[in-house]
């Protein structure tokens, strides 16, 4: 009797190791999570070293409860996203359950390949900029280390001009003049079909190696942004 008794408990303990060790396997880390929230934002817009359009910050990020962090950097995204995942049962987590989701506060504003500024005004426009964006290699990456090496290839540095549709520029300062320029600029512009660009000659920080690199044309920040792949 007891035999038959182990003979049939032994494939129930087995499978139950089975799905125990899977588990185990498929368990996130507090880092993973928080560069899978990262890499799918970021794919979504086809944004960053992968993707065609660099953020402009700062901006307002929208964390997977919903509630807001302002943020001035993508570091500080990553801080956001820490101290929310520590806070909700942080450490591992269950492979199964929904990926974290990182959204934005629209409008949002993007520089593109050529320096054209683009306002965002919500995930569908964020999603379209992504089907615009035929240089996109997320295919060829995943989320893991997302945080590190995926994020951005470089950040301008001020002071920068910008150049508006009807001819007029104008020269910036720092990164929340860039934003509060654009905005005035869009809400003052509302019908405009031509968008402001980043003027030329620009000069950018590698993310690399902290290096500055003076770009004469768009055609220049076009091949940049594809050499950082």
């Amino acid at each position: 009797m007891i035999k038959a008794l182990k003979l049939f408990f032994l494939p129930i303990v087995a499978i139950m190791a089975v799905m125990v060790a899977c588990n185990k396997s498929t368990e996130l880390t507090t880092e993973e999570l928080v560069d899978q929230a990262l890499y799918s934002a970021q794919e979504r817009g086809g944004m960053g070293r992968f993707g065609c359009y660099e953020l402009v910050f700062p901006l307002t990020i929208v964390l997977p409860d919903g509630s807001t962090a302002e943020v001035n950097s993508y570091e500080e995204v990553k801080q956001a996203l820490r101290a929310f995942f520590e806070a909700n049962g942080g450490g591992p987590r269950p492979h199964h359950r929904p990926r974290p989701h990182l959204s934005f506060e629209f409008p949002i504003s993007v520089i593109s390949q050529d320096g054209d500024i683009i306002t965002v005004d919500s995930e569908e426009e964020l999603r379209r900029l992504r089907a615009d964006c035929a240089g996109a290699t997320f295919g060829n990456h995943d989320p893991q280390g997302h945080g590190q090496h995926g994020l951005s290839c470089f950040d301008l540095v001020f002071p920068i001009r910008v150049g508006f549709p009807d001819g007029t520029t104008v020269e910036v300062a720092d990164r929340q003049a860039f934003k509060l320029l654009i905005r005035t600029w869009r809400e003052n512009n509302p019908g405009a079909t031509e968008r402001p660009r980043i003027l030329f000659p620009l000069t950018v920080k590698m993310d690399d190696d902290g290096s500055l690199v003076t770009l004469n044309s768009p055609e220049e920040l076009r091949q940049l942004k594809e050499d950082c792949e």
